[in-house]
């Protein structure tokens, strides 16, 4: 195998070419062959009616192309000079991309599928491909019965790598679907649990918007006291300073205050309500007439509560 030759192809300067089958065939074809030992090429042969461009011993046979043709064009044409001649194997390029096909591989029903390798001339340095190549192309391989061991060993190679490319598809494909059918599965709990969700928040809304008459029939039995927030009066009286009766005015003191943030109607209520709280005990209120207003002004440091009077 001249490695030399195989590397001057492979940076072959294409541009610089004439781009027609005759170019493509003397400048890299030709070469190509010669890389691998085989000098003795039979040019233009001719057999039953049909041409082939190159024929080495009707065991190798080549179809040369022009730089711009495209090879899928040409195939059928190859496969038919195959069909009549039966070579051991077949090449189909345009210079810049090389197909190796095996006609004889009964394994595979139709010659497109009978490629064994293909390959761009700028791949011709790969150490790899070149002793694969040099396995189906060499001289010495050639003329012994290694030139069909090689063929066949390649051809269970692309069959085994098949079927190992076959299983991973069908793997990742079996993976995707159980993982689709897993989100499929989950989409449909989070729907049901948003139907549960909405169901359970129509409920509170329900039972929010109820009246409870045992709460109305116990405030009324016990005599609960009633008191009434700051949210809930609709319009809250202005705040305005206590004015000073004019003389001879008896003053009038509004009988309401506001304990830790809650409205009452009487400061006797907001007491009451700090009993209910537990911030006071009863024993903390005196037995005797007390006045209720004085009692919490005086009173909401030692229990810890806020008391602001009503303004007049």
């Amino acid at each position: 195998m001249d490695l030399e030759r195989l590397s001057q192809l492979a940076t072959l300067d294409l541009t610089s070419l004439i781009p027609n089958e005759n170019s493509v065939k003397y400048k890299i074809v030709i070469p190509f062959l010669q890389s691998f030992g085989h000098e003795h090429i039979d040019l233009e042969h001719a057999a039953q009616g049909s041409r082939i461009d190159i024929n080495i011993g009707n065991k190798i046979v080549v179809e040369t192309k022009a730089l711009n043709q495209h090879l899928d064009n040409h195939v059928q044409q190859l496969s038919d000079y195959c069909g009549r001649e039966w070579p051991v194997l077949a090449i189909l390029t345009n210079g810049k991309s090389f197909r190796i096909y095996s006609p004889q591989w009964r394994r595979q029903p139709t010659f497109r599928d009978k490629i064994i390798y293909t390959f761009d001339i700028t791949e011709l340095t790969s150490t790899q491909l070149q002793e694969r190549l040099e396995k189906v192309l060499g001289r010495d391989n050639y003329d012994t019965e290694a030139f069909y061991d090689h063929i066949s060993q390649r051809e269970k190679e692309l069959l085994e790598t098949g079927k190992n490319i076959d299983a991973l598809r069908a793997e990742k494909s079996g993976n995707v679907t159980q993982l689709r059918s897993e989100i499929a599965n989950l989409k449909e709990q989070v729907r049901e649990l948003n139907n549960k969700i909405a169901q359970k928040e129509q409920t509170v809304a329900e039972i929010e918007s109820q009246e409870v008459p045992e709460i109305d029939s116990l405030i009324s039995e016990s005599f609960f006291p009633r008191v009434i927030t700051v949210s809930e009066t609709q319009s809250p009286r202005p705040t305005e300073p206590f004015r000073r009766p004019e003389m001879g005015v008896r003053a009038i003191f509004p009988r309401g205050c506001t304990v830790d943030g809650v409205h009452y109607e009487s400061a006797s209520y907001a007491i009451s309500g700090l009993i209910s709280a537990g911030k006071i005990r009863k024993e903390d209120i005196p037995t005797s007439s007390y006045n209720a207003h004085l009692w919490l002004r005086q009173n909401n440091s030692r229990f810890g509560f806020k008391y602001e009077r009503d303004v007049s």
